[in-house]
């Protein structure tokens, strides 16, 4: 039976997690730093069983569900791309016709015509041709990513999001966020713990000229956590010398005892003894090597109402189970995908989360 200790990674070892490898990459690179990251090739020291039982059905699940229901939609995708290049090939001839008219409009007239007009007719026609992939995307993902989903049991699929922008503010992870973005939205449980998995765009409020910045592009994770917790505990990305100009209402600048951890993150609280509960020396580990797992992308948490949110800033659109270009037999999308979302499970595992006393 395993132990505690082998529920989460002694030793990370992973490179280029969200990049899209080619597909040569895939059983290269991209999969053998995952099978030795999450127990593959018979090393299970670093795994859970389930996360094992996992890996080793989905290629059944593969070939029995997966890979028959999209040959069922490789028509439909071929008449999409068959749109895509008829409107491509048609532009390729009249953008040239309305670039000369342009031309010609300005010799006959002798006046400068503002070479904006141009850039905006290319705009109009790149949205234009871009559109049979997007309908492509929108008729095909959700009936894909519903399939994919089922093989985790009690997980669903759904494109809004359940965050309001108010618990994201009330997290004080992104107090400034004033609007969001969300993509691909998971929710189910792993090991007795409740996850909610977000991919988000945050934007805060419009400026005079209605410009908005984007202050997060990840994926959010909301955990209720197995511990009760009366206080509110915040762990952010240290800023150096602007780490000054930071304040939290209600909160205090909590010191804790890893100087690693200190040179990393910034953590403020509601109370000094709670915060120091959570975030006990072996947990701030597990934390670093969670940032390790994300080759050293930013990561936020929040420690509120018994949840954990967290913030993983990857910049790169997630979870894509379907090409467009190429046929969706080769399986390619469908693992990158898979091993996307065992790095949630991951997250549970690493900081063991599914514990049901103590950090």
């Amino acid at each position: 039976m395993l132990q505690d200790d082998d529920l989460y990674f002694d030793n990370i070892k992973c490179a280029n997690h969200w990049r899209q490898p080619v597909e040569s990459e895939l059983t290269a690179d991209f999969q053998s730093d995952w099978q030795a990251q999450l127990g593959g090739n018979g090393d299970t020291s670093g795994v859970s069983r389930m996360v094992l039982h996992l890996r080793n059905g989905f290629e059944k699940y593969w070939l029995t569900t997966l890979q028959p229901f999209l040959k069922t939609k490789e028509d439909l995708r071929k008449k999409y791309l068959s749109r895509f290049w008829l409107l491509f090939f048609i532009s390729l001839f009249i953008l040239p016709v309305f670039a000369i008219g342009i031309y010609l409009l300005n010799r006959r007239f002798s006046q400068d015509i503002d070479p904006g007009l141009f850039y905006m007719l290319v705009a109009v026609f790149v949205f234009i041709i871009q559109t049979p992939y997007r309908s492509y995307k929108k008729k095909i993902k959700n009936d894909v990513m519903e399939k994919f989903i089922a093989y985790f049991g009690n997980w669903r699929y759904e494109h809004n999001s359940p965050f309001l922008v108010s618990e994201i503010k009330e997290s004080k992870i992104f107090p400034h966020a004033r609007e969001y973005d969300t993509d691909d939205c998971f929710i189910g449980t792993y090991r007795d713990v409740k996850l909610c998995v977000c991919e988000q765009i945050l934007k805060s409020h419009p400026d005079k000229k209605g410009r908005q910045n984007i202050l997060f592009q990840g994926i959010a994770i909301k955990i209720h956590l197995n511990k009760n917790f009366e206080g509110e505990t915040i762990v952010l990305k240290d800023l150096g010398i602007f780490n000054r100009f930071k304040g939290f209402s209600g909160l205090e600048r909590i010191t804790l005892e890893d100087p690693y951890f200190e040179k990393l993150f910034e953590v403020y609280g509601s109370d000094q003894v709670e915060s120091r509960y959570l975030l006990t020396p072996v947990f701030m580990e597990r934390i670093v090597k969670l940032k390790d797992l994300y080759k050293g992308k930013s990561i936020q948490l929040s420690f509120k109402n018994d949840v954990l949110l967290l913030a993983i800033d990857t910049k790169q659109d997630m979870f894509e189970p379907c090409s467009f270009f190429k046929t969706n037999l080769n399986k390619f999308k469908i693992d990158t995908v898979f091993e996307q979302f065992l790095t949630i499970f991951s997250i549970v595992d690493i900081l063991r989360l599914s514990q049901k006393i103590g950090m």
